[in-house]
Parts: structure tokens; sequence; C-alpha cells
């Protein structure tokens, strides 16, 4: 071969190793196996209910199965653990609530809400009720209210457990309130419910979706919304702020994934839940459970669960919440 042929036929062959090369560097394009969301409590409950309505959403939307896999324990510190520990590739993210920020606040816990996750979405909110049984002797807020300022601490309100958020809104309630109530733990807010609706104790703090059957039937009743406006599908129940109780506390249900996931992935994750809850099928379950959409996306509700975990610490000392 000549001496000039070879020059060309190297400078050619140099100029497209480029190419050549391209395919082995790129990184695959996800998601390309199964994703994983874990529920950090038991199934049954509204953030289990939430996060199969959001992974058979998924499923058309990234062309991958999306398995919920629940993990609880701990008051759900052990499958929030298991997340925050789990490789950041956008496979293994969790449902997280109200509840990741309040837990950190009153009890030791393997990480660090705001510093050990990325966000990628919040999904729905819903208002935390103020609950009586139907045959309850108290019809507003201002009755409860009058009540425990007549006898103090003998009005007994329910939570799913200490450091819950059925138990920091009655604490907070109590503190804003001016009144003192005795707090009852128990394991799970379906039996705080159920004791309720047998007179065991006088109130609830649920969120909606989780008395939402006995609301329906008139087995419960719901005084008013710790919410800052009232709601427009119920636009007859007034917010505690109106009886003077200057507080206002929303359930809500984000996913979460490890500390450090590709910027990429997470944008093509918060697309595809933005796709997920505009779509009827989800609206609907959402408003059957008295939720509605959030929209929040990653980097917003990174910023809000640094709030959260913040503001969660504070009420936590002001109430005197502790945990055993």
């Amino acid at each position: 071969m000549a001496e000039g042929q070879m020059e060309k036929l190297t400078r050619r062959t140099a100029l497209a190793l480029p190419l050549l090369a391209a395919p082995a560097l790129a990184e695959p394009a996800w998601p390309r196996r199964p994703i994983r969301i874990i529920v950090p409590f038991a199934p049954g409950a509204s953030n289990d209910l939430i996060a199969r309505a959001t992974a058979n959403g998924l499923q058309p939307v990234l062309d991958v199965p999306v398995v919920v896999e629940n993990k609880p324990g701990a008051g759900g510190a052990i499958g929030a653990a298991s997340v925050a520990a789990a490789p950041a590739d956008g496979y293994t993210v969790m449902i997280a609530t109200t509840s990741i920020a309040m837990a950190a606040a009153v009890q030791p816990t393997p990480y660090d809400p705001a510093r050990d996750f990325d966000a990628v979405r919040l999904l729905a909110q819903a208002p935390i009720g103020l609950v009586v049984a139907g045959n309850s002797p108290f019809q507003s807020v201002t009755d409860l209210l009058a009540a425990a300022r007549a006898k103090p601490g003998t009005i007994r309100y329910g939570s799913a457990g200490p450091g819950t958020v059925n138990h920091f809104a009655g604490a907070l309630f109590a503190l804003r309130a001016g009144i003192s109530m005795e707090h009852v733990p128990y394991r799970g807010m379906s039996p705080a419910i159920m004791d309720m609706l047998g007179g065991r104790i006088e109130v609830n703090f649920p969120s909606l979706p989780s008395v939402s059957g006995q609301l329906r039937t008139g087995e419960a009743r719901l005084l008013g919304v710790l919410a800052p406006e009232r709601q427009g599908d119920m636009p007859e129940v007034p917010t505690v702020r109106e009886a003077g109780v200057n507080m206002d506390l929303l359930f809500w249900w984000g996913i979460l994934g490890p500390r450090g996931m590709p910027a990429a992935v997470t944008a093509r994750f918060d697309k595809a839940l933005l796709d997920v809850l505009g779509t009827a099928e989800v609206l609907r379950f959402l408003a059957n459970e008295g939720a509605s959409p959030a929209r929040t996306g990653a980097r917003a509700f990174q910023a809000f669960l640094a709030a959260e975990t913040t503001r969660w610490a504070e009420v936590a000392r002001a109430a005197g919440i502790i945990v055993g």
C-alpha cells in the first residue's frame, strides 16, 4: 500500500474511533428492568393503596414492571432505611408520607429525611380531620373545646402510635387551642377508630382516606379539617382555624429515592409520575380516598421535605412529644 493511501486510512480510522466507541460508552436508557416501590408499612393503609395505584399507572408509561413491596416495622424506619441504603439508580424508591419527617423528630433513625433521600415527586395530599363517633355529643369543634376546657385532661384522642401523624396532630391541636387532652396510642389507626366508635376514646385525628368509609355510613362525624381553608368537595365542613385554633396539617404522599440518583433518571421518573397523576383512573382513585393530586416536582419537593423535617422537630419540642 502506498504511503499516501496508508496515511488516509490511518486518518479515516482515527476519525471513526469515537463513533465506534460511543455506543459502548453511553449509559443505557432508564428504565431497563423492574422498579420496586417500597412501602414502609403493612398492606392496606392509605400509603399502600396509593403506592399500588401509582405502580399500576407507571407500568404502561415506563414499559417495565413496577412492583410494590411492603417492609413494615419501627414506625416505617426499617423500610425507609433499606431505601436510603439501596443503589441510587432509580430502581428502588419508596412511598414516603408526612410521618417520615415526624418520626425523625422524636426518635433516632438511621437516616436524615432531608439529607439521605432524593425527592422525585410529591404525589398527593389530604387534610387531617378532627373526627368523632356518629353518636358523639360534640356537634362542632367549639363544643369539643368547651368540654376540654371545662374538664381538662378528660378528652382522649387516639393515634396510630407514638410519634405518628395522628399523635402530632392531636398534640399540636391541644397546644394551639390551649387545652389538655390525653393521648392514647394504638398499633395502627384502625383500632383507634374502632375504639372511638365504641366510646372508649372521644376523638381522633386521622387522614381522611383512613376514615372515609365510616364518614360515608355516618358511623363517624367530621367536625373540622386541619387545613388552611375549607375543602372544595366538602364546603360545609369548617377548618379548625374558624374555631380559633391556629394550625393546619396536610397528610402527604410522595416518592423518594436514595441520595445520588442521576439527574436524568430523576427527571424521567418525575415526568412519568406527572403523567400518571393526570390519568382519569388515578384522579378518580384519589378523589374516592379524599385526596387530591399535588403539582410539586423533584426540586420543590426536596425543599419541602427539608422544611417539613425542620418544622416537625420544632413542633415536637414545643408540644413536648417524646417517644420512649
